[in-house]
Parts: structure tokens; sequence; C-alpha cells
């Protein structure tokens, strides 16, 4: 049985948003099983909570902003893969601001701060989303299709008209 995980202990990390320019302080916090990934804008009042829910997921132009209950947290998507990478299951994220901080453009700065708080693993079951069928999403600049498969795999082509980016692809 793969078990779930969270931190061992809290984890600060501080930062400029790359989008919005503002310092943020974020705080990862061990939770208990089950719990999920969630934010919590600890610069409003009461806390509002935004969980990492792909439905709740509002805009993706300049990067993964998320929203419930009118209130944003902008920029997730290195935090996130951070913790997806560390098999982080259940961390409580508080943050002073509307976005995370970028530091170097990757996620570098929370992997290293996630690993020096260390990780505890939970008696919980780890959940895990099954693809029994293909699924396939579109829009105007977004083609995705994710198919099933018995081995993890992903290929991925972007396509920017800018000389730093240009097209890149990428199969793993």
């Amino acid at each position: 049985m793969i078990r779930q995980r969270t931190l061992r202990q809290p984890a600060l990390c501080t930062g400029i948003g790359i989008h919005r320019g503002t310092l943020t302080e974020v705080t990862l916090l061990p939770a208990p099983e089950n719990h999920g990934i969630i934010f919590y804008r600890a610069d409003l009042p009461g806390k509002p909570a935004v969980p990492a829910d792909v439905d709740l997921v509002v805009d993706v132009s300049r990067g993964t902003t998320l929203a419930a209950n009118g209130v944003k947290v902008h920029t997730v998507e290195h935090l996130m893969a951070a913790l997806h990478g560390l098999g982080i299951d259940n961390v409580r994220i508080e943050l002073n601001g509307d976005e995370l901080p970028n530091d170097d453009g990757s996620a570098k700065q929370f992997v290293e701060k996630i690993l020096a708080a260390g990780i505890e693993e939970q008696n919980a079951r780890k959940n895990f989303i099954t693809i029994d069928k293909p699924v396939f999403y579109s829009d105007e600049q977004t083609t995705l299709s994710i198919f099933p498969s018995d081995e993890f795999r992903i290929s991925l082509t972007i396509a920017y008209d800018h000389v730093a980016i240009g097209t890149q692809y990428r199969s793993s």
C-alpha cells in the first residue's frame, strides 16, 4: 500500500510574484490525512480557503490561477509541481498575498524548502486517478489528450511566437 504524505515541519518561502510583482510570504504546514492541498489567504479576514482543484482553475494565460468564493491565488503551478514531484498529498499553504513567489522561474525553491522541512508518511492510503477511457480537451489555443496506459508517459509541445521560447517538444 502506498501511503499519503505531508511535511514533517513547516517550511517558509518568500519572494516576488513574477506576474503581479508583489512580495509574498508562503508557509507550507503539515496537514492531516485526507486534507488535500489547500491554499489559505492569510491576508484576508477568516483566511479563506482555495483548494487545489482542477475545477477551480479560472485562468491559465500566464500561469495557473485558482479561485473559490471570490478569492484568487495566482501562479500556483511551480509549487504544485514540487508537491507532486515529492509525493505530498496533504499540506496547508498559508500566503499573505494573491500570488506565489517565483524565485528563478522553477520549482527549485519549493523543492529545497520541502526537503529541508522533511516529508512524513501518513497512515491513510494514497488516492490515485485511473484513466479508463480517452479524455480530450480543446479550445482556441490548447489541445489536450489523455489516454489509458499501464505506464506513465507525457508528451508535450508548446509553440510561442517569441524568440526565447519558440516551439519546444518533450516526451518521457
